[in-house]
């Protein structure tokens, strides 16, 4: 690269970056890497064109977290190169991003990339939290690709932005699972305009995935609403998985459910131990005199640690008469 043979840094790898072995080419670039400031891209910028997919992968990789215009340009293009690796790299490297600057170029290349291109500028513009990236989200929830409706979730999550809250709700009805999951966690910033988003997550702790439902018990712990407390009995009931009881029991806790003192006493007798653990520990938060005897029998727990946390929770039942 006869260009850079004035560079103050990088004259001595001019020849080695401009070699006819792509070989010699990359590990010039990895050696280049070691020596330019982060902000000094130019040399990444060129090698990202390179005709061998190594050279054009390391170039990519270098440009990681670069929020400079020409880097951030670079990285844009690579999401759309011919080999899956340096695509993934152009990806991983714009997820890196973390200053803000970087956010208008990634919403201006939104609306004309592709798929997967369109779900890579999402999980960069996630945690850069720019204003300017909730048109293109809520847009993006209707993306045919779910991986993009999935990154589409998640930059609504971090945004935190109360105008969201409906889009994120009937994502709960999203035909893919693993963006139903996501907008379970994603609303749990609801807070004040809880009983807003209440009828999605209740309706989702029905949902047939169990991980979608075991979010939306958690996100029902967080957000803490008194009339969460039927749908999460009748999980903490009659759920097909532990996992999503355990959740349903703890938040049924953080609500001090009083009525959840029969369901959480038949929990003792759950087959899975941390489930039975669990039980316990909110009966005791709960403090309701009628848990009593229940915790006395769960001293007799074949599992050590179901038996001291029913010991610490009658404990607290004493202290609280």
């Amino acid at each position: 690269m006869p260009e850079f043979e004035d560079h103050p840094l990088l004259g001595g790898l001019a020849g080695l970056l401009a070699h006819a072995d792509p070989e010699v080419r990359r590990i010039a670039l990895l050696q280049a890497a070691e020596l330019v400031d982060a902000d000094d891209v130019a040399v990444f910028v060129h090698a990202s064109r390179d005709a061998d997919p190594g050279v054009r992968l390391e170039a990519l990789r270098a440009l990681e977290g670069s929020a400079a215009a020409d880097g951030v340009a670079a990285l844009l293009g690579g999401l759309a190169d011919p080999d899956a690796e340096v695509r993934e790299a152009a990806a991983l490297s714009l997820a890196e991003i973390r200053d803000p600057a970087a956010g208008a170029a990634l919403v201006a290349a939104f609306d004309g990339a592709g798929s997967p291109a369109r779900a890579a500028i999402l999980g960069a513009l996630r945690k850069l939290r720019v204003a300017e990236a909730r048109a293109p989200a809520l847009a993006a929830l209707a993306d045919p690709a779910a991986e993009t409706r999935r990154q589409a979730v998640g930059v609504l999550a971090w945004l935190r932005d109360p105008a969201a809250l409906p889009a994120l709700a009937a994502a709960l009805s999203d035909g893919a699972a693993e963006v139903r999951r996501a907008a379970a966690g994603a609303l749990s910033y609801a807070g004040g305009k809880a009983a807003t988003v209440l009828p999605a997550l209740l309706g989702a702790l029905a949902d047939e995935d169990w991980q979608v439902r075991e979010e939306s018990a958690e996100t029902l712990r967080k957000l803490g609403h008194a009339d969460a407390a039927g749908g999460l009995i009748a999980a903490l009931q009659s759920d097909a998985f532990w996992q999503v009881r355990l959740k349903a029991a703890s938040a049924l806790g953080a609500l001090r459910a009083v009525a959840a003192v029969p369901a959480l006493a038949g929990a003792l007798e759950h087959p899975v131990s941390n489930l039975r653990k669990e039980a316990a520990a909110v009966l005791g938060a709960i403090g309701a005199a009628d848990a009593a005897p229940a915790l006395r029998a769960a001293l007799d727990d074949p599992d050590v640690d179901v038996r001291k946390t029913a010991a610490h929770a009658l404990a607290s039942l004493r202290a609280a008469q």
